[in-house]
């Protein structure tokens, strides 16, 4: 009788330690457990790396689809469009975007997940790659340009083509012209 009792006070002692295991595993991360992480992580550094990035290469692609469409573009039109891309960059409020991202990050990953990728993070290799990604990033963006300016320059001769359609349908016998966007 005795060793049924041991027997069931281990099962029930196991199974409870079990539960508490595989629930501490579950456990929420907390905003500091988030903001930590992202310190590690160098975020607000990587926003803003990442934002010059894609800014600098927006506004390549722009000033190229612009004068691809626009051969009369002058360097005035280009240097404006340019200022108010720089304007739009700097009205980014960065810290508000990451605290933003906290509660995101808190729903998917729990405190032992955070805690795994602050370990990492903390590695010469996690370090690495977080000085190496806006790198790797602004490689890649470049790599990809040449496929982007394409799909754009598509949607704009698109966009174009419908806009000359919608502008010169002619009037339907009777009356009102029909809006644009029903059928004849």
């Amino acid at each position: 009788m005795k060793r049924i009792a041991l027997v069931f006070f281990l099962l029930v002692f196991g199974l409870n330690f079990g539960l508490a295991q595989s629930a501490s595993d579950e456990t929420p991360a907390t905003r500091e457990d988030v903001e930590q992480l992202f310190t590690t992580m160098h975020i607000r550094e990587q926003v803003r790396d990442m934002m010059d990035i894609a800014v600098k290469q927006s506004r390549q692609m722009a000033e190229q689809t612009l004068r691809k469409k626009l051969p009369d573009v002058t360097q005035n039109d280009i240097d404006r469009m340019n200022a108010s891309m720089e304007q739009t960059l700097k009205s980014f409020d960065v810290n508000g975007m990451i605290d933003d991202m906290v509660p995101v990050y808190q729903h998917h990953l729990t405190k032992a997940d955070i805690s795994a990728m602050a370990t990492f993070y903390q590695t010469p290799t996690g370090q690495k790659l977080l000085r190496e990604q806006p790198q790797m990033a602004a490689e890649a963006m470049t790599a990809m340009q040449p496929r982007m300016q394409k799909m754009m320059s598509s949607m704009v001769d698109q966009a174009e083509k419908m806009a000359k359609e919608a502008t010169t349908r002619p009037a339907p016998s009777g009356g009102e012209a029909k809006p644009a966007t029903e059928k004849n």
